[in-house]
Parts: C-alpha cells; sequence; structure tokens
C-alpha cells in the first residue's frame, strides 16, 4: 500500500509538471509594472499609450494593458512619458577624478541610465575606472581612454610622452572593450598649445593601428577645421559640435559649414553636441541648423564645474534644441537610440540597449514636460526663455526603480 501510494504521489506531481503553462499553476508575476504612461521609443518610432512590465531586468512585454496584480510593483504614469533610459555620451564620471562626478545621484534624478566617461582618465587607470566608477555603480557606464596625460603636467617633451604611451592606451581599450569603446583626444590650441595637432595625429594613429574609434574635442584652432575632418573616420565622434570657437563646424557670421564638415559627415563620422562648461553656443547652433546640419546625439559634457549650471543635465540640454526648433521626439532619438549604437560599436555590449522592446535592458525614463517660462542659459551665458520643461520623475536602470538622495 505504502508503495503504490509513493507512485501515485510521484506521478501526479509529473503531471503537473508537465501541465500547459497557465494550467494548475499561477501565472508569473513581473517585477515592475509601468501602467498607464505614453510610451515613446523614437529608435523604433513607437509612440503608443502602453503599460510596460519588466522581469529580471529586462522588457518582458508592452501591452496595452496589463492588470496592476501581476507585478509585484505598480508605477503609475499617469501623464508621463514612458521612455527607454536616456544615454549620455559625453560626460565625466570617474568620481574621486579633478572633473570626476559620482553618476547615481545625477541619474536617479535626470532619467540617465547610461553614461559614457569621455577621458577623464589615462590608459594607467583603466583597473581603477572599472573596480571604483563601472562597478559600484546602479547605472551603466562605459568610457573612452585618454590619449595621454595633461601634457602641462609633463615637463619634457609632451610628444615623446604621448608616443611612448600609445601601445599601452590602445590596449586599455582592446582588453576592456566591454567597458571601454575608444580613444578621446582634446584638439585645440587651447588645449595642448602648439603640440595639438601633433597629439591628435597620434591619438588617430592609436585608433588606426588597433582599429577602434576616436572621440574628438574640437576648441581653439590651429589646427584648422579643414585639417582635422579629412583625418576622422566612420564610427568616429566630433564632440562639441555646437561651439562658438575658432575650431568649429559652422561658420563665425553665416550660416556656412566649414569646409570637410559634410564629408565627414558623408563617410560615416558622428557629431555630438558636448554641451560643457564652454562648449554650446546658441548662436553657433543655430547657424548651423540653418544650414541643415542637425547633430546625431545630444550629449552633456557634464562634470563639477558645470553640473549647477549651465548643463544641470540632460533633459534641461534636450530642452536648449527644443527651443531651437527640434521636436521632443527628435530630441529624444539623440538621447536615446543613437548614442546607444556608439556604445554597441564594435561589440555589442547591452543588447537593445536605448530601446523599450521586449528584450531590451530594463532601463527606462519617466519624463514630464511642463509648461512655462523656463530660462536657459549657454557656455557663453547668453540666456533664452522657453514655454516647456523637460523633467525626469523617475528612473529605472536595470529593473529597479534608482531613488534619488536629498
Amino acid at each position: 500500500m505504502k508503495r503504490r501510494s509513493f507512485l501515485s504521489s510521484a506521478l501526479a506531481a509529473t503531471a503537473l509538471a508537465q501541465a500547459p503553462q497557465g494550467q494548475n499553476r499561477p501565472q508569473r508575476r513581473f517585477d515592475l509594472l509601468i501602467k498607464n504612461g505614453e510610451v515613446r521609443d523614437p529608435g523604433r518610432s513607437v509612440k503608443r499609450k502602453a503599460d510596460v512590465a519588466i522581469q529580471d531586468g529586462k522588457i518582458a512585454a508592452v501591452e496595452d494593458s496589463i492588470a496592476a496584480d501581476r507585478a509585484y510593483e505598480v508605477i503609475d504614469a499617469k501623464g508621463l512619458l514612458v521612455t527607454p533610459g536616456l544615454v549620455d555620451l559625453h560626460t565625466h564620471v570617474f568620481y574621486g577624478a579633478a572633473f570626476g562626478l559620482h553618476a547615481d545621484p545625477i541619474a536617479a534624478r535626470s532619467g540617465v541610465t547610461t553614461w559614457v566617461d569621455a577621458g577623464t582618465f589615462s590608459h594607467d587607470m583603466t583597473l581603477g575606472f572599472r573596480k571604483f566608477t563601472v562597478e559600484p555603480s546602479k547605472a551603466r557606464i562605459f568610457g573612452f581612454v585618454y590619449t595621454y596625460q595633461n601634457n602641462r603636467n609633463v615637463a619634457a617633451d609632451p610628444i615623446k610622452f604621448a608616443k611612448s604611451t600609445m601601445k599601452q592606451t590602445g590596449e586599455a581599450v582592446v582588453n576592456n572593450r566591454d567597458i571601454m569603446i575608444g580613444v578621446k583626444v582634446q584638439v585645440g590650441f587651447n588645449m595642448s598649445g602648439k603640440y595639438s595637432f601633433d597629439i591628435f595625429k597620434i591619438a588617430r594613429d592609436i585608433c588606426d593601428t588597433f582599429q577602434i574609434p576616436m572621440m574628438a574635442h574640437i576648441s581653439f584652432a590651429p589646427p584648422e577645421t579643414e585639417e582635422i575632418m579629412p583625418l576622422m573616420r566612420a564610427g568616429d565622434v566630433v564632440t562639441h559640435c555646437y561651439n562658438g570657437h575658432t575650431l568649429g563646424i559652422v561658420e563665425k557670421e553665416a550660416a556656412r559649414l566649414k569646409p570637410g564638415v559634410k564629408e565627414a559627415r558623408d563617410r560615416g563620422v558622428i557629431f555630438d553636441l558636448g554641451h560643457g562648461l564652454g562648449s554650446f553656443n546658441f548662436a553657433a547652433a543655430k547657424r548651423a541648423l540653418d544650414a541643415g546640419f542637425v547633430c546625431d546625439t545630444i550629449s552633456t559634457d557634464i562634470y563639477p564645474p558645470n553640473v549647477n549650471g549651465p548643463v544641470f543635465d540632460l533633459p534641461t540640454t534636450m530642452m536648449k534644441m527644443m527651443y531651437l526648433g527640434m521636436s521632443f521626439d527628435d530630441a529624444l532619438l539623440r538621447v536615446t537610440a543613437n548614442p546607444a549604437r556608439i556604445v554597441n560599436s564594435q561589440m555589442v555590449r547591452v543588447p537593445k540597449l536605448g530601446s523599450l522592446e521586449v528584450g531590451a535592458p530594463g532601463d527606462v525614463a519617466l519624463l514630464g514636460i511642463e509648461e512655462g517660462q523656463f530660462t536657459l542659459v549657454d557656455s557663453q551665458r547668453n540666456t533664452v526663455t522657453t514655454d516647456k520643461r523637460v523633467v525626469a520623475r523617475a528612473t529605472i536602470c536595470r529593473g529597479k526603480r534608482m531613488h534619488v538622495v536629498a
């Protein structure tokens, strides 16, 4: 009798295990459900009222309506835009460095879930970047390694020094491809003095040798724009494209691009806004837009001296382009899908980053657009007034809500 009872129990357990999904077992609950919002996913041209469910750190469902009791946690997004988590392509978040911010507190209040550090550290600091910035962070963080230590701290021969570190700089990227995208170089007389063009060419050699992308900061000539643009390759990034400086993309007094700029874009060079403390100018941006030249990505170049103005955060930087005539969806594209493609260049670091497609990372921003009178300031402290403000009401990264710390 005992033997038959044991066999009956085992058969019953087997039948239950083999039962079709949803039959004799409760439906699995989502970790997080965002209800009643308007989904905006510009990389896939999605604009619809929908609920978004997250399970195991990934987008699990996007449906017209999902019952609230199917989730452990529910966020009511009524009146808000549910977007992919924002991607800031140019930041300085190697925390502890002179120009490095702690990303997570800003992420929580701004909707940015992916940060790209644009050269706060040199090759010999890559391990520290991984251990003390990337790994502890709740937000996702990637980086461009700086081509050389600031030449003003190299007393003898900056060119010799930069050449001596070429191999280590390239290897720092290729040996850490999961977090490292490429090499950052600052081009401009104000940054590197008479050595600027030579150091740029050293960076070019590194990127060509190791087949990795370059991000080039542009500011004050010399060198001239027409010298730099022919040396930029497909997949490279020109940042600070709307600066008002002499090494820019647009003529000083006319809505006309400088030589080589259009040709560079035609080759696949990416142009990034990169606001910063001195590198975004309303008048220069308007001249470029009037010339038909719209930046590919919008980024902040955020660091301690500009986080309390004029930059503040990525939604504020989006607002500045909206003031100049860009639609919200076009601005959103340039802080989600477009920079996500650069993060995933050469290897897929985060599949489906920058989207709300099922299977994409559970990185979501809940944004609101408020009406009123708001002042915007460019890098030269020129001010304008706009009637709309973009604000982040919640930031979800890796499927978990990030909390603003007072």
